[in-house]
């Protein structure tokens, strides 16, 4: 698990989208899962903050319509 320090203004799905890029929908619940301390919109500058591990991410079910 690695922590990295939020920047002026952060969020968690900024967060999420500058470390995790194309996966980073799927990785907010995980990440909001390793922080409940964590709470408001908006992060406080130097605040810690724990990303998960990226298999840690639930993978969506999916619908498959045509064989």
């Amino acid at each position: 698990m690695t922590a990295v320090y939020a920047i002026q203004g952060d969020t968690l799905d900024a967060v999420a989208d500058r470390y995790f890029k194309n996966n980073s929908v799927d990785m907010l619940p995980a990440l909001i899962e390793l922080n409940p301390e964590l709470d408001g919109i908006f992060l406080a500058e130097h605040q810690a903050i724990k990303l998960p591990e990226p298999a840690q991410a639930q993978t969506a079910q999916t619908l498959k319509l045509w064989d």
